[in-house]
């Protein structure tokens, strides 16, 4: 297992993301994370497309039901599309856990052009579920735990948000992501930022996180939404390039994964080195 840290550490483990060099696990566009706390809670972060997040966690020898909760990021179906399974696996385990979603995750969101769209939302329906609680942009989910959003926009978001639209007053426009949560985990002197596809731009979600734990991070769990796979496209080199810049200004280390893509990754690696990582289903690494 790799190590970034001390003994006492948050564990990651990977359950969905897009690629795996295991034949025995499922890949999937998508993301789900397995995080395990230094005083023993776990937190199930996201739950990808679809059920098959469940199988890679038993192959993996995680019980996603004995989460102490759960949080979706934010309201694509290729972070919540399981989310389904996930309560009806707790519901045959007889266990009541929490999912935490931000206010206006079950809302239309869609991908593409307001000529030639395509939904990827969450199902609506399970926003009346009796364990799904809505938060608003900052909710304490535990002894330092922070679910937080931020409407900051200091630094540039990736252009390939531009094809991610909501559904405002009957008309599609550009997706605010008033959907987006983070989850901000302080232990001891330690603070660690775990973050969805940080449609927000991540140096803004990372602004907000150090002002909330009053210090730098330790170390940053995130895409970057560096692509657009509907298009197809990268972000452009230099734009990457500087904001590989910034982060390696920071004191954190970087794991990244999903929506960050191995092109851009590359020219991450180029700048931070060591300091950044490429997460894959059945990666598991302590903090």
């Amino acid at each position: 297992m790799q190590r970034l840290g001390g003994e006492k550490n948050v564990r990651v483990t990977v359950l969905m993301e897009n690629c795996t060099p295991s034949s025995r696990l499922a890949a999937r566009h998508g993301l789900s994370l397995w995080l395990e706390l230094a005083d023993g809670r776990r937190v199930l972060f996201d739950m990808g497309p679809d059920d098959a997040f469940l199988a890679n966690a038993r192959a993996l020898g995680v019980d996603v039901t004995m989460a102490d909760l759960a949080v979706l990021s934010h309201g694509h179906y290729d972070h919540g599309g399981g989310l389904r399974a996930f309560l009806d696996a707790c519901g045959k385990a007889g266990r009541d856990v929490p999912v935490y979603v931000r206010e206006h995750a079950f809302e239309e969101h869609i991908s593409g052009t307001p000529e030639r769209h395509h939904a990827i939302g969450l199902d609506p329906v399970l926003a009346a579920g009796p364990h799904v609680v809505t938060v608003g942009e900052r909710c304490e989910v535990g002894d330092g735990l922070t679910l937080f959003s931020t409407a900051r926009r200091d630094h540039p978001a990736a252009r390939s948000n531009r094809c991610l639209m909501e559904r405002r007053d009957g008309a599609l426009a550009p997706d605010r992501f008033l959907h987006e949560q983070s989850l901000l985990i302080v232990e001891s002197d330690r603070r660690y930022l775990v973050s969805g596809c940080s449609h927000g731009g991540i140096l803004n979600i990372m602004d907000a996180a150090e002002e909330l734990a009053s210090g730098p991070l330790d170390a940053v769990v995130a895409g970057f939404h560096l692509m657009d796979p509907s298009g197809g496209t990268v972000e452009d080199p230099e734009l990457t390039r500087a904001l590989a810049a910034e982060l390696a200004a920071r004191q954190a280390r970087y794991l990244t994964f999903h929506c960050t893509g191995t092109d851009a990754f590359s020219l991450l690696r180029d700048t931070l080195r060591e300091r950044v990582g490429y997460l894959h289903v059945g990666s598991r690494v302590k903090l």
